[in-house]
């Protein structure tokens, strides 16, 4: 019997699932990173002989697809290639983390997909083509995502300081909960010594403090960076559909909710992810 392997290999962890040819479910794996810009090709190597093990399969005898974060470029693209190559995988398709996100939405169609979790990045895919907007990273971009929300909180905070304005004592509290601080000199010291995923945990505190206007205002500002996100995507490719990946609009936030109602103002199709990331990497197997 041959088997299928998808594979979502990220910056932080490696999920696959087992399919046999009929592409029924035959078990999961998890295992480390495969970011080849974060983690040497020995260790991604080493995911794949443990994912193999795990399943207790020769690589020969499996079809696999595989969707890597850092594997945009074809450079990266050929070095994944090379270990599937090595271990001794013969039936192999490798891309990035992005396209099997868009092969997840729209499946072989062409479409639209935003993601936005702690940063923010657009794609589209159209014959063939994979069409890539936003996602220059915290310094440059990250609008509408989780670090911009936490970032343009902590602005708000002290630029309240330098006018002299109030501030929601509520929103100061859950500040103050959240990064362990005392007060606000000590939230400042965290600001500066916090990466980005840090910073993005504080738009938690924005998501269920919603009704201040100061929290408003960065929710309105955060649906509109996404808005203009689809619009960039769309006017590359003149598609009209779009999906949504990470948690700040995939989860029932308000976030979605008022993207939604802009898109359909607009008159965009909103599509919900038809497959798993998984089982979108084994459609790179069919493209």
């Amino acid at each position: 019997m041959e088997y299928i392997i998808g594979v979502d290999g990220g910056g932080t962890k490696t999920t696959a699932t087992l399919y046999n040819n009929k592409m029924e479910v035959l078990g999961h794996f998890l295992g480390g990173p495969m970011n080849l810009q974060v983690v040497s090709e020995e260790k991604v190597k080493d995911v794949f002989q443990k994912m193999l093990n795990h399943f207790n399969l020769k690589s020969s005898a499996i079809k696999i697809g595989v969707g890597a974060a850092g594997a945009g470029r074809p450079e990266d693209v050929a070095k994944l290639e090379a270990i599937l190559k090595d271990i001794g995988f013969k039936k192999y398709s490798v891309s990035s983390d992005a396209h099997i996100g868009l092969l997840a939405i729209h499946g072989k169609n062409s479409g639209m997909m935003i993601i936005s979790g702690t940063g923010s990045i657009g794609f589209a895919i159209k014959d063939f083509t994979l069409y890539r907007k936003g996602g220059w990273g915290h310094l440059l971009g990250d609008e509408g995502s989780g670090y911009f929300m936490g970032l343009s909180l902590s602005k708000e905070l002290f630029r309240s300081f330098d006018k002299d304005e109030p501030f929601p004592e509520k929103v100061l509290k859950d500040i103050l909960e959240l990064t362990n601080s005392k007060n606000s000199g000590e939230f400042l010291k965290w600001i500066y010594r916090s990466d980005k995923g840090e910073i993005a945990k504080l738009s938690s505190i924005v998501l269920k403090n919603s009704d201040y206007k100061v929290t408003k205002n960065i929710i309105d500002s955060t649906v509109e960076a996404l808005k203009n996100l689809v619009l960039d995507l769309k006017r590359a490719t003149n598609l009209n559909s779009v999906g949504f990946i990470g948690g700040i609009i995939e989860n029932d936030t308000i976030i979605r909710e008022k993207l939604l109602l802009e898109l359909k103002n607009l008159n965009i199709e909103f599509v919900e992810r038809k497959y798993t990331n998984e089982y979108g990497a084994t459609l790179l197997l069919e493209s």
